[in-house]
This record gives C-alpha cells, structure tokens and sequence, in this order.
C-alpha cells in the first residue's frame, strides 16, 4: 500500500502509535515528509561485541542447566585413561574437544593461505 509523500499528518491508531496519512488536499510536500519514519540506527563494533556477549551468556546459561540436569555419573574410557564423572560433564568435554579440533584445522587452512600469498607476493 502506497501512502502520499504530500503535507503528511500524523494520526493515532488508538494504541499509542502514530501514522501518517496523506493530506486528501494535496497540500504542498516538505522536506519533513521526507525523512524516513523509522531511523535505524548504524551497527558498530561496540553493539556488535555486545551482542555476541549477550549471546554468549545465554549460551553458557543453557549449557549450566544442560550439565545441571545430567548429574548421572558414568565412566568414560580413553585409550591412555578412564574417569568417572557426570554425563553432562563428559559430553560438555567433548564438545570442546570438537570445538578445538575444528579451531586447529582453520588455523592450518589460515596459515596455509597466508603461506601462499606471501609465495605470490615474491614471484608478482
């Protein structure tokens, strides 16, 4: 739905919100109609760090009630050792494990790459 962009006048829609509704008399435009009804505000790198710690939290609080919940304790048999301990425990351990698995081989692929460019770099 197109609305007129002519001597916009604010109306209450009864909720305590306002919209603008065209002027029926084809009043002449200004400069205020132009401004966009909803200014966003610009993403910086403060707001995107405290998101991702916002994010984080809940994170850390999920995986609190996720171990809490798993108090069983089971035995976990390695090839050099075995330990007794809860499962949600063992389960957290191995998601880390897999999460410093993951880190190391796109630290290879980064060193990898980096490798290559300065190869490039002294040949070009």
């Amino acid at each position: 739905m197109e609305q007129e962009h002519d001597a916009q006048v604010p109306e209450s829609d009864g909720v305590g919100r306002e919209q603008l509704k065209g002027d029926a008399e084809g009043a002449q435009s200004t400069e205020a109609s132009k401004v966009p009804l909803v200014a966003r505000a610009q993403s910086t790198r403060t707001s995107r760090v405290w998101l991702g710690s916002v994010f984080g939290l809940v994170v850390l609080i999920a995986i609190l009630i996720f171990i809490l919940q798993n108090l069983a304790s089971v035995v976990i048999h390695f090839p050099a050792a075995s330990a007794r301990m809860p499962v949600g425990v063992a389960i957290l351990f191995g998601v880390i494990l897999g999460g410093l698995f993951v880190f190391l081989l796109g630290l290879a692929r980064v060193v990898q790459l980096r490798h290559s460019i300065r190869r490039s770099q002294k040949l070009g």
